[in-house]
């Protein structure tokens, strides 16, 4: 699946070029491999001929980077961009950390950098199934690129003063979507109960990819503009659950704030790809809902009769599309069957996985819909988390707030 892809290196020091040279030269002959000295010269080189991946130092003359790959994100925004940076690089780091799908922090070995290119080449390959390919290309504009979330992501692809003043602005603009986060944050017991943070602050208590993770949700389900946090839709609740019950685990695991915003992320946009085929194969969709329920099978199995591919495949590719880094993407893909995954060994994709097996326990006739999935123990135990299994499951269950709504009348436990 890696052979003959074309990788970039951009450091404008020649003896580290030269030395990538030989080594990649040595250890990956199949690629096609193009080294350049500076972001000028790699622009004009990804003009003449697109890369699948490209790899570029953080510090060099004239244009770093960050504002290198800012730049190839919007002119070829399916190329994987990975970032090589230094621990004093924090600030330029978060300048282009939208645009950046993976970040490996010098000193790093060739290991490390061959990993980081072979993860972007195979989601990259897995990510251009022509079945996906055709289904993106009917995806109206306003599903596939949102106007409020591309907003939001073209501001946080900057930083100082003048980001903080269009930060505030989009808030003001969106209060529904502030709301919307406080609501998560409160969940997770990150703020007050009675608390209701600015946006700006929840950006800082629950990370950047999980506000854009919650603010591409919101567009994708019609930025509905007001809710009461305890009568959520159950297409906002759902996912709002899943990445509830990630974070709890991540923070079990003591994963630093990041992590636990990456994680959070992947949770959340698990099953956006249901939005999107709902919207642009209404019939299929249904008819795959209809399969699962008559086969008494899972969901996955039924839409793959159904539609040819599977709700995550959609989910991994528009996240891919909307610049979210290769972690996430990867989480989102294989949350179902992790052990399908490129990544043999990935805590945060068995988080990801096990906060969606919580989360159908957890909803109506839940020991029914678990028992359609084959829980993937093998996965489970190579990870080494066969034992703290139970207590994650006991601390999601516990710190669930399942979603009541009026039926007739009565109030019922919405299915997750």
């Amino acid at each position: 699946m890696t052979q003959n892809a074309s990788i970039i290196f951009v450091d404008d020091d020649p003896n580290v070029l030269r030395g990538l040279r030989r080594r990649m030269f040595s250890k990956r002959p199949s690629w096609h491999v193009r080294f350049y000295e500076s972001a000028e010269q790699a622009l004009i080189g990804l003009e003449e001929q697109p890369a699948d991946v490209v790899i570029s130092d953080m510090r060099m003359p004239s244009m770093d980077g960050a504002e290198f790959l800012r730049i190839v994100a919007k002119r070829s925004p399916q190329t994987s961009r990975i970032l090589l940076s230094g621990y004093a690089d924090e600030i330029a780091i978060q300048n282009g950390a939208a645009a950046t799908h993976h970040f490996l922090t010098k000193p790093c070995s060739d290991n490390d950098i061959i990993h980081a290119a072979e993860r972007g080449l195979i989601l990259n390959g897995y990510l251009r199934d022509p079945l996906l390919v055709d289904l993106l290309s009917r995806v109206p504009a306003d599903l596939m690129w949102p106007s409020t979330f591309r907003r939001l992501h073209t501001i946080l692809q900057f930083s100082g003063p003048s980001s903080h003043t269009e930060l505030n602005e989009f808030a003001h603009d969106c209060p529904a979507l502030t709301a919307l986060a406080g609501v998560l944050a409160r969940r997770e017991d990150l703020v007050p109960k009675e608390a209701h943070p600015d946006f700006i602050t929840l950006l800082d208590i629950l990370g950047i990819e999980t506000i854009k993770a919650l603010c591409a949700l919101w567009c994708e389900l019609g930025q509905p503009s007001n809710f009461d946090s305890d009568q959520i839709d159950i297409a906002l609740h759902r996912p709002i659950v899943l990445g509830q019950m990630a974070a709890n685990i991540a923070r079990l695991r003591n994963l630093a704030p990041e992590a636990v915003d990456q994680i959070r992320a992947a949770a959340l946009l698990c099953h956006i790809g249901e939005v999107i085929t709902a919207n642009v194969l209404p019939d299929e969709h249904a008819a795959s809902r209809r399969r699962a329920d008559a086969d008494n099978c899972d969901i996955i199995s039924a839409e793959v009769s159904e539609m040819g591919f599977a709700h995550p495949a959609v989910s991994a590719c528009i996240s891919a599309c909307w610049g979210f880094p290769h972690q996430i993407t990867e989480n989102i893909a294989f949350h179902h069957r992790p052990e399908s995954a490129p990544t043999a060994q990935s805590e945060s994709l068995l988080i990801v996985y096990a906060a969606q097996h919580f989360a159908r326990k957890a909803g109506v006739d839940g020991a029914k819909r678990a028992r359609k999935y084959d829980l993937a123990s093998g996965y489970i135990t190579k990870c080494g988390a066969a034992a703290d299994w139970p207590v994650w499951e006991r601390t999601c269950l516990e710190k669930h707030v399942p979603l009541e709504r009026a039926v007739h009348g009565t109030i019922t436990q919405t299915a997750i």
